[in-house]
Formats: structure tokens, sequence, C-alpha cells
């Protein structure tokens, strides 16, 4: 048996800055030698360091409202079924994000399916630590963020699965009315129900968390309101905090002199700078 093949598949808005994708360059791409395939509107591209990395071009002209997306390949049945969830998170969160996984099925399941592993993730991910490697027919996700679901920012997966995975929203579609009546009907939970009809439970497996989700002070648009400065890094914003608390959390565990560089340090020196304002907090109270 040869080598295996990864592909790392960036898909949504580029935010996130060159230090982010810096470190996905090390810590992901480079570390498993993979390829990188990126899938974004072309409107929003403007010389970032990715586009001269990615071995695949999967960019689109985007249109100006995604309503256009469903209209146009799914009448109205798509629509009105996103509607129905306003308010429950999935038309605030999900809209976008399962068109542009219909986008790559529909387009690219053929050059994916020439890989072993697939890595499907968003651009605005930080990695402070080498990705796991994928093993045997099993799914791969980071640990937390799952809201009642399951977390559904980054995945590992086999090629073998990678048709089934990027058709959620044709399941969304399809199965709507059978789970409209859930209250908390999220990306997250909608993630859960269509991983658990196409593999077994046990086949899913929550690994450590290495990354977590940043905001760059010059993103074009802001899905999530960043909320947390990260000292002695200019323009860089941590947008959930339990994914960056959590994430160094690992890495201070398995720290050793090898993995000294200024971004890392930077990093633990505001992991524990925000611990010790928890215990402080915690201690007034």
């Amino acid at each position: 048996m040869g080598k295996e093949k990864y592909l790392v598949v960036l898909g949504g808005s580029p935010m996130g800055g060159e230090k982010a994708w810096n470190s996905m360059y090390k810590y992901v791409k480079n570390h498993l030698q993979a390829d990188l395939a990126i899938c974004t509107g072309k409107k929003w591209l403007n010389n970032q360091s990715f586009i001269e990395k990615a071995d695949y071009d999967w960019t689109f002209e985007e249109v100006t409202d995604w309503s256009e997306y469903y209209s146009n390949n799914y009448n109205e049945h798509g629509l009105q079924a996103f509607k129905l969830a306003k308010n429950k998170g999935l038309l605030e969160s999900g809209f976008i994000h399962f068109a542009i996984k219909d986008i790559i099925l529909e387009n690219h399941i053929e050059e994916i399916e020439k890989y072993d592993y697939i890595i499907y993730s968003r651009f605005d991910q930080m990695y402070i630590n080498y990705h796991i490697h994928g093993y045997d027919q099993n799914i791969l996700i980071p640990e937390g963020e799952d809201y009642l679901g399951i977390g559904n920012r980054h995945i590992l997966l086999p090629s073998t699965l990678a048709k089934d995975y990027f058709w959620i929203l044709k399941f969304f579609l399809k199965n709507y009315n059978e789970f409209k009546h859930i209250n908390y009907l999220d990306c997250e939970t909608v993630n859960k129900l269509h991983l658990e009809s196409f593999v077994r439970k046990e086949r899913i497996f929550r690994t450590k968390r290495i990354q977590f989700t940043v905001d760059e002070k010059n993103d074009h648009i802001a899905l999530e309101k960043a909320k947390f400065k990260i000292y002695l890094l200019r323009n860089i914003k941590l947008i959930y905090l339990d994914e960056f608390l959590k994430a160094l959390e690992n890495f201070a565990i398995t720290f050793n002199t090898s993995k000294i560089n200024f971004i890392n340090i930077t990093l633990l020196i505001n992991y524990y700078y925000l611990l010790l304002r928890k215990s402080l907090s915690s201690s007034k109270s």
C-alpha cells in the first residue's frame, strides 16, 4: 500500500488572515503533505497566500443574494425550508454553509475521491499543533463546540464517505419535515443528524482540539462577533473563548522546547493570563 494522500478543502469566506493560514500550512498541509483546494467567491480574492498555495482553484462567481442559489437549484422548496428554521440558528449560519458544500458536491466530487482522506475546514482556523492522521474508515472531529449536535467547523474523513458528507443540503431539504419541530435546529444539530444517517456513531471520533477560530482586523465580513483580544499579536481576536482555552490547554500539556516560537509563546501567555482572570473573578464571586 502506498502513502496515504490527503486533500485539505477550505470552504466559505476567506477570513482569519495570514497568521491563521500560515498555521494551517505548517501544522496541516505540510505536515500531512496534503494538497489544498479553495472554495470561495472570486470577489473575496485579493492576493492572499492561499491563492498561490492551492492545488485546486474551486472559486466561483458568488451570487449577490444566496437565496438565488436555492431558487435556481431547488425552486422555492429550499428557501421555504430555511425560512421555517428562522430564529433556530440554521437560517442565520447554515444558509451559505450548506450551499458551498453543495457546490463542491455538484462540481468537484470526482477530484475529491482521488484522495484517501479529506479534511474540510474553514479559512479562519488558527492551528497550534500538528494535525492527526486519518485511520481506517473513521470520521475525526475536534472536541467541543457541539451546541446540542456535533461541531461542524472542521472534519477529517475517508474519501469514500465524501459524497455522503457533502450531500448535507440535500439531506436537510429531503428530511426537514421530519425534524423541523426541534427547538434548537442549528448547523451542529443538522450535522449530527446527517453524519449519523450514513455512518455508525462508533466511527465518529472526537480528537484533541488543536485549533481555534480567529477574526483578523481586515476581514471583509464578520459572521460572528470577535470579543476577545489576543495581546501581543496585532489585529487578531478570538471569536470563541472556550475553543481557545481548550486548544491551549491541550498544547500546554504536550509543550516542549521543539515547539517554542513567537506565536506559540504569545498564545501561552494569553492563555495563562485568561486563566488568571478567570480565577480572580471566581474568587471575588
